[in-house]
Protein backbone atom coordinates (compact mmCIF):
# COMPACT_ATOMS: atom_id res chain seq x y z
CA UNK A 1 0.00 0.00 0.00
CA UNK A 2 0.97 3.36 -0.73
CA UNK A 3 2.39 6.10 1.80
CA UNK A 4 -1.62 7.19 2.51
CA UNK A 5 -2.00 4.33 4.78
CA UNK A 6 1.31 5.08 7.15
CA UNK A 7 0.37 3.06 10.60
CA UNK A 8 -2.08 1.23 8.93
CA UNK A 9 -0.37 -0.61 6.46
CA UNK A 10 -0.94 -3.95 7.23
CA UNK A 11 -4.60 -3.71 8.26
CA UNK A 12 -6.36 -5.96 5.56
CA UNK A 13 -9.67 -3.21 5.46
CA UNK A 14 -7.31 -0.69 4.05
CA UNK A 15 -5.79 -3.33 1.51
CA UNK A 16 -9.53 -3.76 0.53
CA UNK A 17 -10.35 -0.09 0.78
CA UNK A 18 -7.56 0.87 -1.75
CA UNK A 19 -8.81 -1.93 -3.97
CA UNK A 20 -12.13 -0.92 -3.97
CA UNK A 21 -11.47 2.24 -4.42
CA UNK A 22 -9.73 2.10 -7.75
CA UNK A 23 -12.57 0.77 -9.39
CA UNK A 24 -15.49 2.77 -10.70
CA UNK A 25 -18.69 2.16 -8.71
CA UNK A 26 -21.01 4.94 -8.77
CA UNK A 27 -24.66 3.61 -9.06
CA UNK A 28 -25.55 1.69 -12.28
CA UNK A 29 -21.74 1.08 -12.90
CA UNK A 30 -21.14 -1.89 -10.44
CA UNK A 31 -19.87 -3.92 -13.30
CA UNK A 32 -16.54 -3.76 -12.33
CA UNK A 33 -16.89 -4.55 -8.73
CA UNK A 34 -19.08 -7.37 -9.43
CA UNK A 35 -15.54 -8.95 -11.70
CA UNK A 36 -13.30 -7.81 -8.54
CA UNK A 37 -15.83 -9.82 -5.89
CA UNK A 38 -16.29 -12.87 -8.24
CA UNK A 39 -12.56 -12.82 -8.72
CA UNK A 40 -11.81 -12.57 -4.81
CA UNK A 41 -14.35 -15.35 -4.44
CA UNK A 42 -12.28 -17.53 -6.92
CA UNK A 43 -9.11 -16.75 -5.97
CA UNK A 44 -10.19 -17.89 -1.70
CA UNK A 45 -11.86 -20.98 -2.79
CA UNK A 46 -15.90 -19.70 -1.74
CA UNK A 47 -19.14 -20.37 -3.34
CA UNK A 48 -20.26 -17.19 -5.40
CA UNK A 49 -22.68 -16.04 -7.64
CA UNK A 50 -24.45 -12.53 -9.36
CA UNK A 51 -27.15 -11.97 -10.81
CA UNK A 52 -28.88 -9.36 -13.77
CA UNK A 53 -28.96 -6.30 -11.09
CA UNK A 54 -25.12 -6.95 -9.87
CA UNK A 55 -25.68 -8.29 -6.86
CA UNK A 56 -22.89 -10.80 -5.71
CA UNK A 57 -23.49 -13.20 -2.95
CA UNK A 58 -21.01 -15.17 -1.45
CA UNK A 59 -20.92 -18.27 1.22
CA UNK A 60 -18.08 -18.92 3.56
CA UNK A 61 -18.24 -22.19 5.78
CA UNK A 62 -18.50 -21.80 9.74
CA UNK A 63 -15.01 -22.05 10.74
CA UNK A 64 -13.58 -25.51 12.30
CA UNK A 65 -16.16 -26.82 15.44
CA UNK A 66 -18.66 -24.27 14.12
CA UNK A 67 -20.11 -25.92 10.79
CA UNK A 68 -23.24 -26.36 12.28
CA UNK A 69 -23.99 -23.67 13.79
CA UNK A 70 -26.73 -21.07 12.55
CA UNK A 71 -25.45 -18.97 9.49
CA UNK A 72 -24.93 -15.42 9.70
CA UNK A 73 -25.92 -12.93 7.17
CA UNK A 74 -23.43 -9.98 6.64
CA UNK A 75 -24.57 -7.05 4.05
CA UNK A 76 -23.66 -4.47 2.15
CA UNK A 77 -24.05 -1.88 -0.16
CA UNK A 78 -21.37 -2.08 -3.59
CA UNK A 79 -22.66 1.44 -5.42
CA UNK A 80 -21.41 4.98 -4.37
CA UNK A 81 -23.02 8.82 -4.19
CA UNK A 82 -21.10 10.19 -7.16
CA UNK A 83 -20.31 13.96 -7.00
CA UNK A 84 -17.67 16.68 -7.01
CA UNK A 85 -16.57 20.17 -5.93
CA UNK A 86 -17.33 22.29 -9.10
CA UNK A 87 -14.63 22.41 -11.61
CA UNK A 88 -13.47 18.92 -10.70
CA UNK A 89 -13.15 16.99 -14.16
CA UNK A 90 -13.27 13.53 -12.34
CA UNK A 91 -15.26 11.09 -14.47
CA UNK A 92 -16.50 8.54 -12.17
CA UNK A 93 -17.77 6.25 -14.78
CA UNK A 94 -13.79 5.51 -16.07
CA UNK A 95 -12.17 6.67 -12.96
CA UNK A 96 -11.11 5.61 -9.28
CA UNK A 97 -11.24 7.70 -6.38
CA UNK A 98 -8.08 9.60 -5.84
CA UNK A 99 -7.25 8.88 -1.86
CA UNK A 100 -5.87 11.81 0.44
CA UNK A 101 -5.25 11.92 4.16
CA UNK A 102 -4.88 14.20 6.68
CA UNK A 103 -4.31 12.69 10.40
CA UNK A 104 -7.44 10.40 11.30
CA UNK A 105 -9.34 11.85 8.18
CA UNK A 106 -9.45 9.75 5.51
CA UNK A 107 -10.96 11.80 2.31
CA UNK A 108 -10.80 12.23 -1.63
CA UNK A 109 -9.42 14.44 -3.67
CA UNK A 110 -12.43 16.79 -5.13
CA UNK A 111 -14.85 14.21 -4.83
CA UNK A 112 -17.37 11.25 -2.99
CA UNK A 113 -14.74 9.01 -0.64
CA UNK A 114 -17.18 6.29 -1.10
CA UNK A 115 -16.76 5.11 2.48
CA UNK A 116 -20.53 4.64 2.62
CA UNK A 117 -20.50 1.72 1.73
CA UNK A 118 -16.81 1.05 0.42
CA UNK A 119 -15.59 0.25 4.11
CA UNK A 120 -18.50 -1.70 4.86
CA UNK A 121 -17.38 -4.08 1.50
CA UNK A 122 -14.01 -3.67 2.90
CA UNK A 123 -14.66 -5.43 6.21
CA UNK A 124 -16.78 -8.19 4.64
CA UNK A 125 -13.97 -9.01 2.18
CA UNK A 126 -11.51 -8.67 5.39
CA UNK A 127 -13.67 -11.31 6.81
CA UNK A 128 -13.92 -13.52 4.72
CA UNK A 129 -9.93 -13.68 3.74
CA UNK A 130 -9.23 -14.45 7.26
CA UNK A 131 -8.36 -18.13 7.72
CA UNK A 132 -7.64 -17.85 11.22
CA UNK A 133 -10.74 -16.48 12.48
CA UNK A 134 -13.79 -17.96 14.58
CA UNK A 135 -16.99 -17.57 13.11
CA UNK A 136 -20.56 -19.35 12.28
CA UNK A 137 -21.18 -20.48 8.34
CA UNK A 138 -21.31 -16.35 6.86
CA UNK A 139 -23.92 -15.63 4.12
CA UNK A 140 -22.66 -12.16 2.36
CA UNK A 141 -24.52 -10.35 0.37
CA UNK A 142 -23.10 -7.31 -1.48
CA UNK A 143 -26.33 -5.00 -3.27
CA UNK A 144 -25.78 -2.60 -6.16
CA UNK A 145 -28.17 0.46 -7.29
CA UNK A 146 -28.47 1.05 -2.75
CA UNK A 147 -28.22 4.84 -3.27
CA UNK A 148 -30.23 5.09 -6.13
CA UNK A 149 -33.60 3.20 -4.74
CA UNK A 150 -32.32 -0.18 -2.96
CA UNK A 151 -32.91 -1.80 -6.30
CA UNK A 152 -30.73 -4.45 -5.30
CA UNK A 153 -31.91 -5.35 -2.44
CA UNK A 154 -35.21 -5.13 -4.14
CA UNK A 155 -34.39 -7.75 -7.24
CA UNK A 156 -32.49 -10.46 -4.96
CA UNK A 157 -33.71 -13.59 -4.69
CA UNK A 158 -33.68 -14.09 -1.44
CA UNK A 159 -34.27 -18.17 -1.61
CA UNK A 160 -30.96 -18.70 -1.67
CA UNK A 161 -30.34 -17.20 2.08
CA UNK A 162 -30.91 -19.51 4.72
CA UNK A 163 -29.79 -17.08 7.53
CA UNK A 164 -32.07 -15.20 10.04
CA UNK A 165 -29.57 -13.44 11.75
CA UNK A 166 -28.09 -10.04 9.99
CA UNK A 167 -24.87 -7.52 9.99
CA UNK A 168 -25.61 -4.82 7.86
CA UNK A 169 -22.10 -3.03 7.50
CA UNK A 170 -23.60 0.57 6.01
CA UNK A 171 -24.15 2.39 9.48
CA UNK A 172 -21.90 5.69 9.86
CA UNK A 173 -21.60 6.42 13.54
CA UNK A 174 -19.61 4.01 15.26
CA UNK A 175 -20.79 4.28 18.76
CA UNK A 176 -24.33 3.71 17.85
CA UNK A 177 -25.55 0.00 17.01
CA UNK A 178 -28.67 0.70 14.53
CA UNK A 179 -31.74 -1.54 15.29
CA UNK A 180 -34.56 0.72 13.12
CA UNK A 181 -35.08 3.33 10.58
CA UNK A 182 -37.29 5.09 8.45
CA UNK A 183 -39.24 3.90 5.83
CA UNK A 184 -38.93 6.29 2.02
CA UNK A 185 -39.96 6.75 -1.21
CA UNK A 186 -38.99 9.16 -3.96
CA UNK A 187 -40.09 11.25 -6.26
CA UNK A 188 -40.49 13.07 -9.73
CA UNK A 189 -42.35 16.12 -10.65
CA UNK A 190 -42.35 16.61 -14.58
CA UNK A 191 -43.77 20.33 -15.33
CA UNK A 192 -44.59 20.84 -19.14
CA UNK A 193 -44.13 24.37 -20.05
CA UNK A 194 -44.13 26.08 -23.88
CA UNK A 195 -40.69 27.94 -24.23
CA UNK A 196 -41.01 31.54 -26.02
CA UNK A 197 -37.96 31.80 -28.34
CA UNK A 198 -35.59 35.00 -27.43
CA UNK A 199 -32.13 36.65 -28.55
CA UNK A 200 -31.93 38.93 -25.27
CA UNK A 201 -29.28 39.13 -22.04
CA UNK A 202 -30.61 37.37 -18.79
CA UNK A 203 -29.50 37.70 -15.66
CA UNK A 204 -27.86 34.38 -14.07
CA UNK A 205 -28.20 34.05 -10.39
CA UNK A 206 -25.93 31.30 -8.89
CA UNK A 207 -26.02 29.81 -5.32
CA UNK A 208 -23.16 27.79 -4.62
CA UNK A 209 -20.55 26.81 -1.84
CA UNK A 210 -23.25 25.11 0.44
CA UNK A 211 -22.29 21.89 2.64
CA UNK A 212 -25.18 19.82 1.73
CA UNK A 213 -25.53 16.38 2.92
CA UNK A 214 -27.11 13.52 3.60
CA UNK A 215 -30.59 14.09 3.38
CA UNK A 216 -31.90 11.67 6.18
CA UNK A 217 -28.84 11.61 8.47
CA UNK A 218 -28.25 15.76 8.13
CA UNK A 219 -31.69 17.23 7.68
CA UNK A 220 -32.04 18.26 10.90
CA UNK A 221 -28.77 20.13 10.97
CA UNK A 222 -29.65 23.22 9.81
CA UNK A 223 -28.22 23.33 6.15
CA UNK A 224 -28.99 25.08 4.06
CA UNK A 225 -31.20 23.72 0.23
CA UNK A 226 -29.73 25.65 -2.40
CA UNK A 227 -33.31 24.83 -4.57
CA UNK A 228 -35.36 26.29 -1.51
CA UNK A 229 -32.60 29.25 -1.31
CA UNK A 230 -33.43 30.26 -4.65
CA UNK A 231 -37.22 29.63 -4.75
CA UNK A 232 -37.33 32.40 -1.79
CA UNK A 233 -34.73 34.31 -3.74
CA UNK A 234 -37.12 33.94 -6.96
CA UNK A 235 -39.93 35.03 -4.47
CA UNK A 236 -38.57 37.94 -3.26
CA UNK A 237 -37.15 39.28 -6.34
CA UNK A 238 -40.93 38.57 -7.62
CA UNK A 239 -42.26 40.90 -5.05
CA UNK A 240 -40.27 44.45 -6.28
CA UNK A 241 -40.30 43.64 -9.70
CA UNK A 242 -41.72 41.25 -12.83
CA UNK A 243 -39.78 38.73 -14.47
CA UNK A 244 -39.41 35.47 -16.08
CA UNK A 245 -37.42 32.58 -16.25
CA UNK A 246 -35.16 31.10 -18.76
CA UNK A 247 -33.73 28.31 -17.23
CA UNK A 248 -33.22 26.78 -13.51
CA UNK A 249 -31.24 23.99 -12.56
CA UNK A 250 -29.54 22.96 -9.51
CA UNK A 251 -28.53 19.70 -7.24
CA UNK A 252 -28.03 16.11 -8.85
CA UNK A 253 -28.71 13.25 -6.22
CA UNK A 254 -32.22 12.60 -4.43
CA UNK A 255 -30.53 11.00 -1.60
CA UNK A 256 -28.23 14.22 -0.84
CA UNK A 257 -29.10 18.07 -0.11
CA UNK A 258 -28.63 20.13 -3.09
CA UNK A 259 -25.74 22.46 -3.21
CA UNK A 260 -25.86 24.60 -5.52
CA UNK A 261 -28.25 26.17 -7.94
CA UNK A 262 -28.72 28.52 -10.81
CA UNK A 263 -31.60 30.38 -12.40
CA UNK A 264 -31.62 32.48 -15.23
CA UNK A 265 -34.18 35.44 -15.19
CA UNK A 266 -35.25 38.01 -17.67
CA UNK A 267 -36.38 41.57 -15.95
CA UNK A 268 -36.11 44.81 -17.16
CA UNK A 269 -34.99 45.89 -13.74
CA UNK A 270 -31.61 44.52 -13.42
CA UNK A 271 -30.66 47.03 -10.41
CA UNK A 272 -33.41 46.35 -8.49
CA UNK A 273 -32.41 42.37 -8.93
CA UNK A 274 -29.04 43.08 -7.84
CA UNK A 275 -30.27 44.79 -4.68
CA UNK A 276 -32.84 42.23 -4.06
CA UNK A 277 -29.78 40.15 -4.74
CA UNK A 278 -27.54 41.05 -1.87
CA UNK A 279 -29.62 42.21 0.64
CA UNK A 280 -31.10 38.61 0.00
CA UNK A 281 -27.29 37.33 0.31
CA UNK A 282 -26.84 39.27 3.90
CA UNK A 283 -30.03 37.86 5.85
CA UNK A 284 -28.91 34.02 4.51
CA UNK A 285 -25.67 34.90 5.79
CA UNK A 286 -26.65 35.81 9.28
CA UNK A 287 -28.44 32.30 9.62
CA UNK A 288 -25.70 30.24 8.44
CA UNK A 289 -24.36 27.55 10.27
CA UNK A 290 -20.41 26.63 10.63
CA UNK A 291 -20.37 23.98 7.60
CA UNK A 292 -22.50 26.61 5.25
CA UNK A 293 -20.20 29.46 5.33
CA UNK A 294 -18.93 28.65 1.90
CA UNK A 295 -21.91 30.45 0.59
CA UNK A 296 -22.21 32.61 -2.45
CA UNK A 297 -24.68 34.13 -4.84
CA UNK A 298 -23.63 35.54 -7.45
CA UNK A 299 -25.56 37.69 -10.62
CA UNK A 300 -24.26 38.06 -13.86
CA UNK A 301 -25.20 38.44 -17.92
CA UNK A 302 -25.40 35.49 -19.88
CA UNK A 303 -27.20 35.08 -23.31
CA UNK A 304 -30.38 32.78 -23.45
CA UNK A 305 -32.66 31.93 -26.92
CA UNK A 306 -35.82 31.05 -25.02
CA UNK A 307 -37.81 31.44 -21.84
CA UNK A 308 -40.68 30.89 -19.87
CA UNK A 309 -44.00 32.64 -19.69
CA UNK A 310 -45.16 34.11 -16.97
CA UNK A 311 -47.57 31.54 -15.53
CA UNK A 312 -44.97 29.10 -15.96
CA UNK A 313 -42.76 30.92 -14.45
CA UNK A 314 -45.54 30.78 -11.56
CA UNK A 315 -45.77 27.31 -11.76
CA UNK A 316 -42.13 26.38 -10.95
CA UNK A 317 -41.78 28.89 -7.98
CA UNK A 318 -44.80 26.83 -6.46
CA UNK A 319 -43.09 23.62 -6.62
CA UNK A 320 -39.75 25.40 -5.38
CA UNK A 321 -41.99 26.82 -2.36
CA UNK A 322 -43.24 23.48 -1.44
CA UNK A 323 -42.62 22.03 2.11
CA UNK A 324 -38.97 20.77 2.28
CA UNK A 325 -36.72 19.90 5.43
CA UNK A 326 -38.39 17.96 9.16
CA UNK A 327 -41.86 18.20 9.19
CA UNK A 328 -42.13 16.25 12.41
CA UNK A 329 -39.88 15.00 15.39
CA UNK A 330 -40.20 11.79 17.21
CA UNK A 331 -42.23 11.81 20.38
CA UNK A 332 -39.72 9.46 22.13
CA UNK A 333 -36.00 9.04 22.38
CA UNK A 334 -33.57 9.70 20.63
CA UNK A 335 -34.88 13.17 19.02
CA UNK A 336 -34.74 12.68 15.69
CA UNK A 337 -36.88 13.69 12.55
CA UNK A 338 -40.28 11.44 12.29
CA UNK A 339 -40.76 12.71 8.64
CA UNK A 340 -39.06 15.00 6.52
CA UNK A 341 -38.49 15.82 2.80
CA UNK A 342 -35.86 17.13 0.69
CA UNK A 343 -35.96 19.27 -2.42
CA UNK A 344 -33.02 17.64 -4.17
CA UNK A 345 -32.91 18.52 -8.01
CA UNK A 346 -34.09 20.17 -10.60
CA UNK A 347 -33.52 20.35 -14.40
CA UNK A 348 -35.03 22.28 -17.56
CA UNK A 349 -34.87 20.28 -20.49
CA UNK A 350 -36.42 21.40 -23.93
CA UNK A 351 -40.21 21.39 -22.81
CA UNK A 352 -40.29 20.92 -19.03
CA UNK A 353 -39.19 20.80 -16.31
CA UNK A 354 -38.33 18.02 -14.10
CA UNK A 355 -37.70 18.21 -10.10
CA UNK A 356 -37.04 15.15 -7.84
CA UNK A 357 -37.76 14.68 -4.39
CA UNK A 358 -36.93 12.40 -1.53
CA UNK A 359 -39.30 11.44 1.50
CA UNK A 360 -39.08 9.88 4.88
CA UNK A 361 -40.79 8.78 7.59
CA UNK A 362 -41.40 6.66 10.70
CA UNK A 363 -45.17 6.33 10.24
CA UNK A 364 -45.99 5.08 6.99
CA UNK A 365 -49.18 7.39 6.84
CA UNK A 366 -47.09 10.56 7.32
CA UNK A 367 -44.81 9.19 4.58
CA UNK A 368 -48.27 8.64 2.03
CA UNK A 369 -49.46 12.13 3.61
CA UNK A 370 -45.83 12.96 1.96
CA UNK A 371 -46.57 11.94 -1.36
CA UNK A 372 -50.44 13.06 -1.28
CA UNK A 373 -49.56 16.25 -1.09
CA UNK A 374 -47.15 16.37 -4.27
CA UNK A 375 -49.84 14.95 -6.10
CA UNK A 376 -52.54 17.56 -5.12
CA UNK A 377 -49.30 19.91 -6.58
CA UNK A 378 -49.14 18.63 -9.67
CA UNK A 379 -52.57 18.59 -10.40
CA UNK A 380 -52.64 21.86 -9.40
CA UNK A 381 -50.08 22.86 -11.92
CA UNK A 382 -50.74 20.89 -14.90
CA UNK A 383 -47.73 18.38 -13.81
CA UNK A 384 -47.27 14.90 -13.80
CA UNK A 385 -45.72 13.11 -10.64
CA UNK A 386 -44.16 9.71 -9.97
CA UNK A 387 -43.33 7.81 -6.95
CA UNK A 388 -41.12 4.87 -7.46
CA UNK A 389 -38.40 3.12 -5.10
CA UNK A 390 -39.93 3.16 -2.00
CA UNK A 391 -38.59 1.12 1.10
CA UNK A 392 -40.45 0.31 4.32
CA UNK A 393 -38.98 0.76 7.48
CA UNK A 394 -37.58 -1.81 10.20
CA UNK A 395 -36.89 -2.08 13.80
CA UNK A 396 -35.44 -4.90 15.65
CA UNK A 397 -35.93 -5.74 19.21
CA UNK A 398 -33.31 -4.22 21.37
CA UNK A 399 -33.30 -7.31 23.90
CA UNK A 400 -32.50 -9.97 21.10
CA UNK A 401 -29.55 -11.74 21.99
CA UNK A 402 -27.39 -11.09 18.75
CA UNK A 403 -27.81 -7.15 19.62
CA UNK A 404 -26.63 -7.69 22.69
CA UNK A 405 -23.88 -9.75 21.59
CA UNK A 406 -22.34 -6.68 19.43
CA UNK A 407 -22.85 -4.34 22.11
CA UNK A 408 -20.74 -6.75 24.24
CA UNK A 409 -17.87 -7.74 21.78
CA UNK A 410 -17.72 -3.86 20.95
CA UNK A 411 -17.16 -3.22 24.93
CA UNK A 412 -14.61 -6.13 24.66
CA UNK A 413 -13.35 -4.87 21.82
CA UNK A 414 -12.82 -1.38 22.26
CA UNK A 415 -13.76 -0.71 25.90
CA UNK A 416 -16.03 2.11 24.91
CA UNK A 417 -19.84 1.52 25.30
CA UNK A 418 -22.56 1.81 22.63
CA UNK A 419 -26.38 1.47 22.26
CA UNK A 420 -29.37 0.35 20.27
CA UNK A 421 -30.79 3.15 18.20
CA UNK A 422 -32.68 4.41 15.44
CA UNK A 423 -31.92 6.64 12.45
CA UNK A 424 -33.79 8.87 10.17
CA UNK A 425 -32.72 7.27 6.82
CA UNK A 426 -33.23 4.32 4.91
CA UNK A 427 -31.04 1.32 5.01
CA UNK A 428 -31.48 -1.99 3.52
CA UNK A 429 -32.42 -4.08 6.24
CA UNK A 430 -36.43 -3.18 5.86
CA UNK A 431 -36.06 -4.65 2.66
CA UNK A 432 -34.62 -7.60 3.60
CA UNK A 433 -36.77 -7.93 6.54
CA UNK A 434 -39.57 -8.13 4.48
CA UNK A 435 -37.92 -11.18 2.34
CA UNK A 436 -36.88 -13.03 5.30
CA UNK A 437 -39.80 -13.53 8.24
CA UNK A 438 -38.48 -13.65 11.19
CA UNK A 439 -34.81 -12.03 10.24
CA UNK A 440 -33.37 -9.95 13.34
CA UNK A 441 -30.98 -7.72 12.22
CA UNK A 442 -28.44 -4.73 13.20
CA UNK A 443 -26.44 -1.95 11.14
CA UNK A 444 -23.03 -1.11 12.49
CA UNK A 445 -19.95 0.67 11.08
CA UNK A 446 -17.07 3.33 11.91
CA UNK A 447 -17.38 7.13 11.82
CA UNK A 448 -18.38 8.78 8.63
CA UNK A 449 -18.65 12.34 7.89
CA UNK A 450 -20.23 14.67 4.98
CA UNK A 451 -21.87 11.67 3.38
CA UNK A 452 -23.17 12.30 0.07
CA UNK A 453 -20.93 15.28 -0.51
CA UNK A 454 -17.71 15.65 -1.75
CA UNK A 455 -16.18 16.69 2.28
CA UNK A 456 -16.81 12.92 3.18
CA UNK A 457 -14.23 11.40 5.75
CA UNK A 458 -13.56 8.43 7.14
CA UNK A 459 -11.91 8.11 10.58
CA UNK A 460 -9.41 5.42 10.07
CA UNK A 461 -8.88 5.03 13.82
CA UNK A 462 -13.15 4.28 14.03
CA UNK A 463 -12.91 1.70 11.11
CA UNK A 464 -10.16 -0.05 13.10
CA UNK A 465 -12.16 -0.25 16.24
CA UNK A 466 -15.55 -1.18 14.57
CA UNK A 467 -13.48 -4.07 12.41
CA UNK A 468 -11.89 -5.17 15.62
CA UNK A 469 -15.58 -5.22 17.28
CA UNK A 470 -16.88 -7.07 14.59
CA UNK A 471 -14.29 -10.07 14.57
CA UNK A 472 -15.03 -10.24 18.34
CA UNK A 473 -18.59 -10.32 17.25
CA UNK A 474 -17.95 -13.36 14.78
CA UNK A 475 -16.08 -15.12 17.58
CA UNK A 476 -19.42 -15.29 20.36
CA UNK A 477 -22.03 -17.90 20.19
CA UNK A 478 -25.51 -16.36 20.26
Amino acid sequence: MNQIWNGYESHPVFHYFTKISAIPRASGNEEGMVSFLLEFAAQKGLFAVRDEVRNVFIKKPGSKGREDEAPLLLQCHTDMVAEKKAGVSHDFKKEGIVLKREDDRLFADGTTLGADDGIGVAMILSVLADSELSHPPLECLFTAGEEVGMDGALAFDYSQIAARRMLNLDSSEENAVIIGCCGGVRSDLSLPYMPQSCREEALLLTIDGLAGGHSGEDIDKGRQNALSLMGKLLREIGEKTAFTLAYLTGGDKDNAIPRECKAAILSEEEETVRTVARIFENEVREKLTKEDSGFTLSVQKVPVSAHFTAADTEKVLSVLSVRNGVFAYRTEPPRLPRTSRNLARVRTEANEVNFGFSSRSELPAELEDSKTELDALADRIGAQNRHYAAYPGWVSSADSPMIRAYCRAYHEATGRETAPTVIHAGLECGLISERLPGLVALSAGPDVCDLHTPAETLSLSSAVRVYAAVCKFLALEF
